[in-house]
């Protein structure tokens, strides 16, 4: 098995982005929703990038159904180094700030996840996660897991209500080399635990491990 990455998403304090590091995470999500228990202000966004690109960690933004100067302005203010747009963002939407993109899929409604990969030819991966209809991102649901078709696991993240408890049985239903987890890690909604941020990279580690003997 190929190492597994992870995404810690959700962040807002330093004292978790130093957690992310000390977990050794491929990356790091920050959310510019308003009205997101984890949405963070350009200003602490700005801290908060700085310590993890230092650290050589990569810094996702999340945005949903926001306007083009919105997330121009974050582009600009703290060079994210991928856009993760998780709401109705159309192709065209996605491509027209020229940068690398993940685009989410609303596996609560979406009925055939390839056809909705289709539409978006540009992205650089897809976020199965568990929103849509009244559900949004982080919401702790988990979707109906099933095996990932080998010829797209390096293009699938898995998302959705993943959590020490089950991270294992998740990677091992679905095959995904990559999972990102945001409520998982948290003590309460937008505040992260660094014993649980620590204590899933550790069982993900030992698993993986495990698996190449």
């Amino acid at each position: 098995m190929n190492k597994i990455k992870v995404k810690y998403c959700g962040l807002k304090r330093l004292e978790d982005v130093y957690a992310a590091i000390e977990a050794k995470v491929d990356a790091i999500g920050l959310v510019f929703v308003k009205k997101s228990p984890r949405y963070v202000s350009i200003e602490t966004a700005k801290k908060l990038t700085k310590v993890a690109k230092d650290a050589g960690v990569s810094v996702v933004a999340l945005f949903a159904d926001q306007s083009k100067p919105e997330v121009e302005q974050v582009i600009q203010s703290i060079r994210p180094d991928v856009l993760q747009f998780h709401g109705n963002e159309s192709a065209a939407y996605c491509e027209q700030f020229g940068q690398a993109y993940w685009k989410a899929i609303p596996m609560l409604v979406t009925e055939d996840y390839e056809v909705y990969m289709g539409k978006y030819l540009t992205a650089e991966a897809f976020i199965l996660d568990s929103f849509g209809g009244c559900q949004t991102g982080g919401s702790g649901q988990v979707f109906n897991w099933f095996k990932f078709p080998e010829r797209l696991v390096p293009k699938l993240i898995l998302a959705g209500g993943i959590h020490i408890d089950n991270v294992i049985n998740a990677i091992s239903e679905t095959g995904t080399q990559f999972i990102d987890t945001s409520s998982g890690i948290e003590s309460e909604p937008g505040v992260k635990s660094k014993v649980k941020m620590l204590d899933l990279m550790v069982k993900i580690r030992v698993f993986s491990e495990s698996s190449k003997k």
